[in-house]
């Protein structure tokens, strides 16, 4: 599986992002290898493979999150223990409302915030894994940012 050994890294970046714990994360990521390896028997030539890659893996997360009949927060990395327990808790406090934010976000737009901001990818890149123009990423990473800025306020 040459695509999971190219792109694993960064699949397993984004779901050790979304879900927060390496377990799950894990899971996550073998579930991610096993559609993949389904997939590649029916897949065309891919002009974008990691942007394919990371949107299985998305997927796969909400597959494992709606099975639980929760959406976990993402973490996160940036926490390693440098800061004071009132800047972390601060942190914490932010990260929880943004991630909520981001939780009621509708799901074509939420994918779009995901795949850009925590998977990495360009705008092009998402483009290509969404199978959309790109003006309809920036338009929907857009309406994401408006309606983030008016959640938080």
């Amino acid at each position: 599986m040459t695509l999971v050994d190219e792109h694993g890294a960064a699949l397993l970046a984004l779901v050790r992002r979304l879900c927060g714990n390496p377990h799950d994360a894990d899971d996550v990521f073998q579930e991610t290898a096993v559609r993949v390896w389904r997939s590649m028997v029916s897949c065309p030539r891919l002009a974008n493979p990691r942007g394919w890659l990371l949107t299985i893996g998305y997927r796969a997360f909400l597959d494992s999150r709606s099975r639980r009949g929760q959406f976990e927060a993402l973490a996160d990395p940036s926490d390693r223990g440098e800061n004071s327990p009132a800047e972390l808790a601060a942190r914490a406090e932010v990260g929880g409302l943004v991630n909520a934010a981001v939780a009621e976000l509708p799901e074509t737009i939420r994918e779009v915030v995901v795949l850009h901001y925590t998977g990495g990818l360009t705008i092009k890149e998402t483009a290509e894994a969404m199978n959309l123009s790109e003006g309809t990423v920036k338009s929907r990473l857009n309406a994401a940012l408006l309606k983030l800025r008016s959640a938080l306020e």
